[in-house]
This record gives structure tokens, sequence and C-alpha cells, in this order.
């Protein structure tokens, strides 16, 4: 049996139909979640509810996102400006840089806040160290497996932790030195403190 030429152009053109709709979806999850979030906050708000909203099915939620506590995170990043974890980072200095400036720009951002808040759901706060933990501490796990270097997970999440702890520190103005350098001085200087912590052998011996 043929098949009209009309039928074998639609079906040609489905996938990139398929992945804009997919897009579309995403999008909507995203923007009713910040809707209804604001106005329900996160416990009263429900998947369903986030996806009659968004006028998809709520099971999406799951493939694009992960859990509700995903959608919370990547809601309020995305509303804040997106800067902090939204991207992928080549290097100390580069990662350095990005937390550092986000935190001149804006202050503690709603993930920092998401972590450090007494008040915060367990749920909202897993999500949140998960979202670091995948922009920041694995890329550097990854690197570090490549260059061979020992204890690769302890390297990281120490690195990460000084990293976020100089840049809150800075926000809030706990010490004056830190808060009134120079932004790529201070970067630079991070950058190669951190980078003796991921390098360094575990062997005093060598």
């Amino acid at each position: 049996m043929s098949v009209p030429p009309e039928a074998a152009g639609e079906t040609t053109a489905s996938k990139p139909a398929r992945s804009r709709d997919a897009a579309a979806s995403k999008e909507a999850l995203l923007q009713a979640a910040q809707e209804l979030f604001g106005q329900k906050g996160f416990e009263a708000t429900t998947i369903r509810d986030i996806g009659e909203r968004a006028g998809v099915d709520a099971a999406l939620i799951a493939r694009y996102f992960g859990s509700k506590g995903d959608l919370y995170i990547a809601a309020v990043a995305a509303e804040d400006g997106g800067v902090e974890g939204l991207r992928d980072y080549t290097g100390l200095d580069q990662m350095a840089d990005a937390v550092v400036s986000r935190a001149d720009a804006h202050g503690p951002g709603p993930i920092m806040q998401a972590i450090i808040r007494f008040d915060t759901s367990q749920e909202i706060r897993q999500a949140a160290l998960q979202r670091i933990t995948r922009r920041l501490v694995d890329p550097l796990v990854v690197d570090m497996a490549d260059h061979q270097v020992d204890r690769a997970q302890l390297r990281a999440q120490i690195a990460v932790s000084a990293l976020l702890g100089i840049s809150l520190a800075r926000s809030l103005g706990w010490f004056g030195e830190i808060g009134s350098v120079p932004k790529d001085e201070l970067t630079s200087l991070i950058a190669k403190a951190l980078q003796d912590v991921i390098s360094a052998s575990s062997d005093p011996d060598q």
C-alpha cells in the first residue's frame, strides 16, 4: 500500500514536532510550578495541581524534573535568573568566578537558602543538595578520575564546600577582607587554594 506524500512528510516532521512539544510541556510545567508554589507554598501544592495548571500530564514532572522537590528548586532558580548551578564548568577558575559573581550580584540565592535555612523541608533541602552535587561536585569528580587522583569524591566535596562557604561569607559580610577584596583577586586565590585540594596526593611521602 503506497503512502501519500503528505503523510510521508508528516511522518518525517514528527520528531521535531515532538521535540517542540516536549520543550513546551516542560516550560508550561515550570511556569505553573512558579505560580502555584508562589501562591500556595510547597506543601500545599500537589503534582496534580501543577499538571492541571500547565495543561499537561502531571506524570511528565517525573520525566523532566524528577521529584516535586526537584521541580521546586528548578522553579525558584529559574525565577531568580538561573545563575547558580545552571551550567557546566570547565575548571575551578570558571566555577569560582560564577559562584562569587552570583553572590556579589544577588546574595545567597534560593538554592543556598534551601540548604542553610532551618525551616526548609527535607525534600527541598535534598533536592538543592542534589542539584549542587550534579552541577559542581560531579564535574570535579570526573576530572579527578580522569587524572587518577585518589579519593576524588571527598576532595570534590571539600572543594565545593569551601567555595560555597566563602561565597556565603562574602554575601553576609562575615569577614572584612573577603567582603572588600576585588572579585577577580578573590576568585584567583580560591581557585589556587582549591586546586591544591583536588590535585595533591594523599600520600605524605609524595
